[in-house]
């Protein structure tokens, strides 16, 4: 009774763990095992039927390799042999038995799409292995009634090839030929080592003529008359090709080669491309434009509040900037691509020349055009008007919204490196994949 309890608490336990399990981890234990005894069952190296013996592999088939681990008593333990057991092969009454099964059901299939062998006129279905180690072999008799005729035989000679391909593109409409199909089969049996092959059984067959469309018959009639007009002319220069064939009269025209269009088609395509990237270099130039102007901003108009704060104008602040920045540049002997400091070189040089202040900062706000420095300039500008003395709070909000765009924008930055990283790490991943694999599968 304690056993039993015991054994049904640790079984509770047991289910109320799995109730927290998902079931996704269910279906990945439950495949898991599948698969585990599914590879036991596909390599397990039993290969005994019954004690002392190994199923043949069946008719037509191929050697099969077995490895046998040996105990000899008294002699070696566990010693490895490598053998091939042969496929089941007939003796020669179950080979003549198969053979005339395989012919009675060859009687239904050769025909392929003809209706019978009173009108042969399209390919017959002459299929060379019939399976379970027969193969089949076909030839094609011409005869004359019962009474063979060697012209007759000539002329009708190849009409159906060993494929089953009826030529029987060039016959008249009433014209036939009659024959015999003879087929031979064989087959490996025991005690033989070449084929052991059957009698020639033989079908009495009738060609007819094809059943051709108009225009396959003036292609047939075509031909024809070219060769004629080609043996005619043998010993001369030219040849005089068929004017009229089967009551149409030929116009021939010479087909023109207009891969010479292709240049012009690839001078659109490659200035279509050319378009498309000079807009696309275009489009690269204004967001350059815009990333260097909003990483700027926040710089300015920090260092303009600082001013602001110490007791400078506006005025002098600007001025102050340019300075600076163009020393610096001086210094370093370098011209860079930062727009919004040389627009404060052309504010200062205009202020300097007695240029208005408030036309001097819209001139500027309009040059730049981007919506944080007009809000800024517009600031400033409204300032100057109207004298307004909270100038330093408005400042300093806007240096706080400045720097919060700026983090977003190095954020959106940081984004947009990590998917264009996405494609090097993908092939690395490949790259390192082959490394690891191709060794492996080389020392198997």
């Amino acid at each position: 009774m304690k056993i039993k309890t015991f054994l049904c608490k640790k079984i509770k336990q047991l289910l109320e763990r799995l109730k927290h399990i998902k079931k996704r981890s269910i279906y990945c234990l439950v495949a898991g095992l599948v698969m585990a005894l599914a590879s036991f069952l596909l390599n397990r190296e039993n290969i005994y039927l019954k004690p002392f013996e190994i199923e043949r592999g069946s008719y037509g088939t191929q050697q099969t390799p077995y490895k046998l681990n040996i105990d000899a008593e008294n002699l070696m333990n566990g010693m490895e042999f490598s053998v091939s057991v042969s496929p089941r092969k007939y003796d020669k009454e179950e080979a003549d038995k198969v053979f005339v099964s395989k012919i009675e059901a060859l009687k239904i299939s050769i025909l392929g799409s003809n209706i019978d062998f009173e009108h042969i006129n399209s390919k017959l279905n002459f299929l060379s292995d019939l399976g379970e180690g027969i193969k089949a072999n076909y030839a094609f008799n011409p005869q004359k009634g019962s009474k063979e005729d060697f012209r007759y035989y000539v002329k009708y000679q190849g009409l159906i090839d060993g494929s089953g391909n009826v030529k029987n593109e060039n016959f008249k409409i009433d014209e036939t030929c009659d024959g015999f199909i003879e087929i031979q089969l064989s087959t490996e049996i025991k005690d033989k080592e070449s084929p052991y092959k059957s009698e020639k059984f033989m079908f009495p067959v009738r060609v007819v003529s094809r059943n051709m469309s108009e225009l396959e018959s003036f292609k047939v009639s075509f031909i024809k008359a070219f060769d004629e007009k080609d043996k005619e002319t043998i010993n001369e220069d030219t040849i005089k090709l068929p004017k009229i064939v089967n009551n149409f009269r030929i116009k021939y025209k010479e087909k023109l080669n207009l891969s010479f269009l292709l240049m012009p088609l690839f001078g659109i395509l490659t200035a279509i491309l050319l378009e498309a990237r000079d807009k696309e270099a275009e489009k690269e130039k204004i967001k350059k434009r815009i990333r260097y102007l909003e990483i700027d901003y926040t710089q300015i108009i920090t260092k303009i509040l600082l001013y602001v704060s110490s007791g400078m104008t506006i005025r002098n602040s600007m001025i102050r900037l340019a300075d600076v920045y163009q020393k610096s540049e001086i210094e370093n002997n370098k011209s860079d691509e930062r727009i919004a400091y040389k627009e404060l070189i052309v504010v200062r040089n205009k202020l300097l020349g007695g240029y208005s202040e408030v036309r001097a900062y819209e001139e500027m706000a309009k040059n730049i055009n981007l919506r944080t420095y007009t809000r800024f300039l517009n600031i400033i500008i409204q300032s100057i008007k109207n004298g307004n003395k909270e100038l330093k709070n408005i400042l300093n909000m806007e240096v706080q919204d400045a720097l919060y765009e700026r983090k977003q924008h190095a954020k959106k930055l940081g984004e947009e490196a990590a998917t264009k990283l996405v494609l090097p790490l993908m092939m690395m991943l490949a790259i390192i994949m082959v490394i690891i694999m191709v060794p492996a599968f080389m020392g198997m």
